[in-house]
């Protein structure tokens, strides 16, 4: 059993901050399309809309959390336990610390649940309360070598509607991607 008041969330601001052991958790958890390059990561940390979270337990890193605030909303664009943590209760607790401090709705994305592991990842979001969203959505190529990939969006608290689902893209398309799609 952990602690539940032995896990922190920490905001890293400082690219010292960002040691190789996040960087290992990071690369290991997203496939190459799925993630920026570090250096990309390293200077995001300066966009006051961008939360790169370091995750404790105790004062030892167990995983990572980027978090977009986009005003109307906030985008969870990574989220990562260290293999050796995971299935001890350290992701339940994160996010619902995450659901507990934010208050606009919270939007992710998940992979496709065509494998065994994307099936578990969303059915670990519907159990905290998370809805797939009824939209077709591809997470843009983070740069010209890499490619889109198909994934599902989520929200939190709340199913949202068709047309809020279509401004919330574009929103994340421009400001997390920095993407256009075509029409």
């Amino acid at each position: 059993m952990i602690d539940e008041n032995s896990l922190r969330l920490i905001r890293l601001t400082h690219s010292s901050e960002l040691t190789h052991e996040f960087r290992t958790i990071y690369e290991e958890a997203f496939p190459s399309d799925e993630r920026r390059e570090w250096s990309q990561t390293i200077d995001l940390l300066s966009n006051p809309s961008f939360n790169f979270l370091g995750i404790y337990d105790l004062k030892r890193i167990i995983g990572l959390l980027s978090v977009w605030n986009l005003n109307e909303f906030h985008f969870v664009e990574h989220f990562a336990i260290q293999n050796t943590d995971r299935g001890k209760g350290f992701g339940n607790q994160v996010i619902q610390q995450l659901q507990g401090q934010i208050l606009t709705p919270i939007i992710l994305e998940v992979e496709e649940p065509i494998t065994e592991m994307a099936q578990k990842r969303v059915a670990f979001y519907e159990r905290l309360n998370f809805h797939v969203c009824d939209l077709e959505y591809y997470q843009p190529p983070y740069s010209i070598s890499k490619t889109n990939v198909k994934m599902l969006l989520m929200s939190f608290p709340v199913e949202l509607s068709h047309d809020s689902l279509i401004q919330i893209k574009a929103r994340i398309y421009d400001s997390v991607y920095h993407f256009t799609a075509k029409s």
